[in-house]
Formats: C-alpha cells, sequence, structure tokens
C-alpha cells in the first residue's frame, strides 16, 4: 500500500516547524536511502512549501523511490517564530533535516530548493553533511552570495532565461566563475516560477537522480 503524505510538527530552535514528508518507494533490500529536503521560496512574498515549483520537484524525486521533505520556513503557515533573513531559516533547515535523516535512517541526502530556498541551501552547506544539492533560480544579486562558492558535492543548477525577479546572466556569470561550478540546465524562455516549463524542470531531476 503507497504512503500518503503525512503533515506534522516537529522541534525547530524557534518552536515548531510544519513538514510534509512521504516515505520513499524504493524496495531493493540493502539499498541507500534517500531522503530530498526541499526548500521553498522567499516566505515575505507568498513563499510556501506549497509552491508549485517545489511540489513538481517533490513528485518528482518521489517518483524515483526518494524519501521526499518539504517544510515550512519559521513563520510560515504553521511554522513558529519570525523571517529571519535567510540567518535562522538556515537552522530551520538543519533542523528539519536532522530530523528526516533519523526518522527514516536515510543514508543519502539531497538538497532541493527553489528562489530563497537555494539561497538558503547554499548557504547550510557550509555545516551540513550532505550528498547533493539542486538549485532551482537562486536569488544571485538579491543576497551577498560572494563566499558562496564551496559547493564539494554534485550540483545541479536550473535557470530560466526571461526570470524577472533575478538576473539571469548574473546568476550565470556567478554560478561559472567558482572553481566548482554546477551543471547548468539552462531554458531561455522560462521565467522565475517556470510558469509552462513543470514538465521539463520535471524531466532534468528525473533525467539526474
Amino acid at each position: 500500500m503507497k504512503a500518503k503524505p503525512v503533515v506534522e510538527l516537529i522541534e525547530g530552535q524557534v518552536g515548531a516547524i510544519e513538514v510534509r514528508h512521504q516515505a520513499g518507494t524504493a524496495t531493493k533490500e540493502g539499498a541507500p536511502v534517500k531522503l530530498v529536503v526541499l526548500s521553498h521560496p522567499h516566505p515575505l512574498f507568498e513563499g510556501t512549501m506549497n509552491n508549485k515549483v517545489v511540489t513538481t520537484m517533490e513528485r518528482a524525486f518521489h517518483s524515483l523511490g526518494y524519501v521526499t521533505v518539504a517544510y515550512n520556513f519559521r513563520g510560515v503557515g504553521q511554522s513558529e517564530g519570525e523571517y529571519d533573513n535567510g540567518v535562522g531559516e538556515v537552522l530551520d533547515l538543519q533542523a528539519v533535516t536532522d530530523w528526516a535523516r533519523d526518522f527514516y535512517q536515510a543514508t543519502h541526502v539531497t538538497l532541493a530548493s527553489f528562489s530563497f530556498g537555494s539561497y538558503v541551501s547554499l548557504k547550510a552547506i557550509k555545516t551540513m553533511q550532505v550528498d547533493a544539492l539542486c538549485t532551482v533560480a537562486p536569488p544571485v544579486g538579491l543576497y551577498d552570495f560572494t563566499d558562496i562558492h564551496l559547493v564539494n558535492v554534485p550540483w545541479i543548477m536550473v535557470q530560466g532565461g526571461e526570470d524577472e525577479v533575478v538576473s539571469a546572466p548574473e546568476i550565470l556569470q556567478w554560478a561559472m566563475s567558482g572553481e566548482i561550478q554546477p551543471d547548468l540546465y539552462w531554458r531561455a524562455g522560462a521565467s522565475h516560477f517556470f510558469h509552462g516549463e513543470l514538465i521539463w524542470l520535471k524531466k532534468i531531476i528525473l533525467m539526474n537522480y
């Protein structure tokens, strides 16, 4: 019987964090338990774990057998606390990942994220043990990315060329300027929210994970 997503509250640094999690579908005995933790766009601009880019990634990873965990940053939905400009949100991501890794006994962890969530994930990997990274439309130019280039795990970046929120050329320049560069997937006509391009985004995940 296929397990359904469960929404519940776990403990974070400033109170409850709302998470939606679903067991993986991989059944091969002895296979690693793969977990993906998904971070959503900006809390002050209606970003939640129900964002369509996040849920598209969530379904794609689940179809590959991953345990999926989406969550709301502090101050969003039922998560307690207040927006903290990316600082406290890193702690939220760490708390959710630690909880999920323990709950599911995961042996392989991927951080997948969209927009502001990508900024949080890129900051968090400095202090987190993860195995892979997937960032969609990271908000380069809106936050300080100068010291974020120490990505030492397989890294996929997805970007739309018609991004109306952040500068696509600036993102490209930043991504290609570091010693470690992502595998870049560029959709020339895609907007920041990938309107009409979610099937393409799903195919990128299915092809790489």
